[in-house]
């Protein structure tokens, strides 16, 4: 696979959540991902939630009452981007319909 090929498999989201997480550098190449890959498999394996876990959050938070329920800090970090913008999950402009 060529490095624009690599590169281009990334969308954007998934850009801001490795650079957000320090995983990348924001100007990171084809052979930086390259690199990367180990530790992202290492970073990301047997990480998040059970399904015991996610419920028993989704749970508590329907008990008291919430209004909204974000499970784990990737929700958190997700709605805070929507909520800095959120027309661009609807620009459709930005979605390759052939993946």
């Amino acid at each position: 696979m060529s490095d624009a090929e690599l590169l281009e498999l990334i969308p954007e989201a998934g850009r801001a959540v490795l650079v957000a997480t320090g995983l990348l550098t924001e100007d990171f190449s084809a052979d930086d991902l390259r690199q990367a890959i180990p530790r992202l498999k290492d970073e990301f394996q047997d990480k998040g939630f059970s399904a015991a876990q996610a419920a028993t959050i989704i749970l508590d938070g329907v008990r008291s009452g919430a209004w909204r329920i974000l499970a784990g800090k990737e929700a958190k970090m997700l709605d805070e981007q929507v909520r800095a913008n959120p027309e661009a999950p609807f620009n459709y402009d930005n979605y390759d319909p052939g993946r």
